[in-house]
């Protein structure tokens, strides 16, 4: 994409974050860019295609949180710490980019847009289980942990951080609430045997 694609789509992305999709039109977003809406049509043919480009990068940041993760170097907790603390620095950078953590219910009146959004969090939960499955075999993690269950009490109760935060105007530092979450949830998953 080039510059004025990007700044189209993170424009839309703020747009949603503050309004909802419901409010969200070719003219507010030509509006706070600067532009007339011609000038946003020759960049994007459509609303949808914009909402195409903001679903690419919500699956790239998605995609980028994990493979920063995955790259930390020690055992599973290290990897969870990486994982949320990465976003949690990447929300305090762009507050905006958290409607990633809602995006579901933002495109569930697309049905192509809506899936791939549940396609990302699939793997995102499936990513999660798996390394809960390793830090269990590694003895890092008690066994009776269920990967499944675990994965989402991790997920929603982020997601809960991250909603609070916005609800009480970013108030808080995110990343050190971030750090006292996976610390607690490290210290219910450790096998103490």
């Amino acid at each position: 994409m080039n510059d004025r694609q990007n700044e189209i789509v993170a424009e839309t992305l703020k747009l949603i974050s503050q309004r909802g999709i419901q409010e969200l039109t070719i003219k507010r977003i030509a509006t706070a860019i600067g532009v007339t809406e011609p000038a946003i049509y020759r960049h994007f043919a459509s609303k949808s295609d914009i909402l195409q480009a903001v679903v690419d990068k919500i699956e790239e940041t998605r995609n980028a949180v994990v493979l920063g993760a995955t790259k930390e170097q020690g055992d599973v907790s290290a990897i969870f710490h990486a994982f949320f603390i990465g976003q949690a620095r990447l929300f305090e950078r762009e507050p905006t980019l958290t409607v990633i953590l809602f995006s579901e219910d933002i495109f569930r009146s697309d049905g192509i847009l809506f899936q791939r959004i549940k396609t990302t969090m699939d793997q995102t939960i499936r990513w999660i289980q798996d390394h809960l499955e390793r830090g269990k075999q590694s003895g890092e993690f008690k066994k009776s942990v269920d990967s499944g269950t675990t994965a989402l009490m991790l997920i929603g109760g982020f997601r809960l951080l991250v909603s609070t935060w916005r609800m009480e105007n970013f108030s808080f530092p995110l990343e050190d609430r971030t750090r006292a979450f996976v610390d607690s949830a490290k210290e219910l998953l450790r096998d103490r045997h």
